[in-house]
Order: structure tokens, then sequence, then C-alpha cells
């Protein structure tokens, strides 16, 4: 009786799509949202539903690969296999990487589009960049890594390649300013809200919700902890980077989206309406006369969100629809 083949594919393609799939409700339930209430679809929500294409794209060609052996010790892969599963895992990382990097933006632009005061815009055009740069070398040090990158895919060919440590200690910088991006983006609604002027159950109902980025924070710190495996000779040593790479990314998709979903719990007109964010562009305070004036000026959606900012306005667009149909 031949020896049982230890195999970590059916783990990995479980854990990845399981992660995927609910990212995929959340951000369906996030424009839903949108549509129902007849709110624009704007630029971060484009970003995040890119971001979470390039994480189904990073995941299909992980399940890809275990369908030729990658999961499995590297004697238990045909020779023939072994150089296409190591190229299509380094495409797997690069949009993994760019999945986490899109997913962050996201959330970064709608912040934008909530507060007012120029420090905190400031501090997020600062995340926006930095996170574009931090994240963009990682994706290309993917590659670049070594010269020609063909050696990347053929370890026996000619050429040469960054030393093993360098790469590692990279990456753990990498997910190190990627877990406190995404606890900063987490925390810096609460100098927003935290002042306003709503009911304190309101307050930490809003919180609440626009604070689930800790949990990507928190999956990103973890990560380090799987960095070791980065050029280990056993292909089974990476099933866990690249597990907790794809959670990264959907948790992050799921933190987003979870503060548009609570519009979906004031649907019926019995349950008050939340006072603070129905939806991203919604302000703090009431329109000034120059917003108003820009606002029946321009054909960006989320100007015109700053006239909707009363319980009163609400209502009144509620009882329009319904006179309409």
């Amino acid at each position: 009786m031949a020896p049982r083949v230890e195999d970590y594919a059916p783990r990995l393609n479980v854990t990845i799509w399981t992660l995927t799939g609910v990212a995929a409700l959340f951000l369906g339930l996030r424009l839903y949202c949108k549509v129902r209430r007849e709110r624009p679809i704007r630029a971060d929500d484009y970003v995040l539903v890119a971001s979470w294409f390039a994480l189904a794209t990073s995941c299909s060609m992980l399940s890809f690969i275990t369908t030729i052996g990658y999961g499995r010790h590297n004697a238990d892969i045909a020779p023939g296999n072994f150089n296409y599963i190591l190229l299509i895992s380094y495409m797997a990382g690069f949009f993994s990487i760019l999945a986490a990097c899109w997913s962050k933006i996201s959330f970064a632009i709608t912040l934008l589009y909530i507060v007012t005061g120029s420090r905190v815009k400031a501090l997020l055009w600062f995340i926006l960049v930095t996170v574009n740069l931090v994240l963009g070398a990682s994706a290309t040090i993917q590659f670049a890594q070594c010269w020609p990158p063909e050696r990347l895919w053929h370890p026996g060919g000619p050429g040469h390649c960054w030393p093993r440590i360098v790469v590692i200690r990279f990456n753990i910088f990498v997910s190190a300013y990627s877990g406190c991006m995404d606890v900063v983006l987490a925390l810096l609604p609460w100098v927003v809200v935290w002042t306003a002027t709503i009911s304190k159950k309101e307050k930490l109902s809003a919180l609440f919700a626009m604070s689930m980025g800790v949990f990507a924070g928190i999956t990103s710190f973890l990560k380090i902890k799987t960095l070791g495996a980065i050029g280990s000779p056993d292909l089974t040593d990476s099933v866990n980077l690249l597990i907790f790479g794809s959670a990264e990314s959907a948790i992050t998709i799921i933190a987003a989206s979870i503060p548009i979903l609570r519009g979906l719990l004031y649907v019926s007109k019995k349950q008050p309406r939340p006072q603070f964010y129905q939806e991203p562009a919604t302000k703090l305070h009431a329109p000034s006369a120059a917003r108003v004036q820009k606002a029946q000026s321009t054909d960006q959606g989320y100007d015109f969100q700053w006239l909707k900012w009363s319980h009163m306005d609400e209502d009144a667009e509620d009882k329009e629809r319904e006179t309409r149909w």
C-alpha cells in the first residue's frame, strides 16, 4: 500500500475561497445598499470592486496550481510542474498585494469624503501615497528580486537573486507598515465622530462599524510570523503565508463595506435613521451657502449629499420616491 501523500491543497482552497466569498457578499450588499437608497457609486466603490477582482484572480491562480501539485512536498510534485507552480505562485502573490493595496486605498478615499479638517485630510493623503509606494514596491520586488526574473521559477538557471534575508526583512517591514495603516484608518473615525453632536448610542454604533479595519491590521501583523517561508526549499511552507495574504485583503474589503451596511438596518420607517454615516458622503454639520451653491452646480454625487444631512430631508426623499412608484 502506497504511503499517504501529505496535501495542504484542500485546506488552502477552502480557506481562501471562503474568505473571498464572504468578502463578495459584503461588497455586494454594500453596492445593493447604495443602489437601493439611490446613492451614487463613487471612486471608493470602484477601487474596492477592483480590489475584490484582484483577490479573486489571486485565489484562482492558487487553486489552479493545487491541481498540478502545489500543497504537497516537493518530492511529491511532478518535476515538469515545479517551474509552473513557482511562476504562477509569484503571480498570485502579485495580485494579492494589489488587492491589499487597493482595499486600503478605498477606505482612505471613503474617509476623505467624510472628514473636513485639513490636518486629517493631509494624514489621509499621506496614507494614500505611502501605502501605494510601500505595497507597490513590494509587488515590484516579487519579480525584481532576481535578475533575470526567470530565475525565480528556474532556481537552477543563470543569474543572481537578492539574499533571502533581505527579502524577508523588507516584507516584514511591509506587513508591519500595512498593519499600522489599517489601525490608523480604523481609529481616524474616532476623531471625526467623537465630537459630533449625536447620541452616545449612535456614536458607538458608527465607531464600531467604521473601526473593523483593526482586524485587517491584526491579520497583517500575524502574517509576519509566516514570512520565513519566503524562499523556503519546501513549497508547503508557503501555504500559511498565502492564506494570510488572502485573509488580509478579504477582511479589509469586509471592513470597508460594513459602515455602508448600517443603512440596511434603517430601511423601515418604524426605525430611526442614523444621524451619522448613512452614506460615506454625509457630513456632520449643516451645509454652508457656498456648499449648497456648489452642490447645485456640480455633477459629483457626493456634493449633492451635503444637502441631505437631516432626518427631514431623508423622510421627504422617501415620500417623493414612494409617490413616483
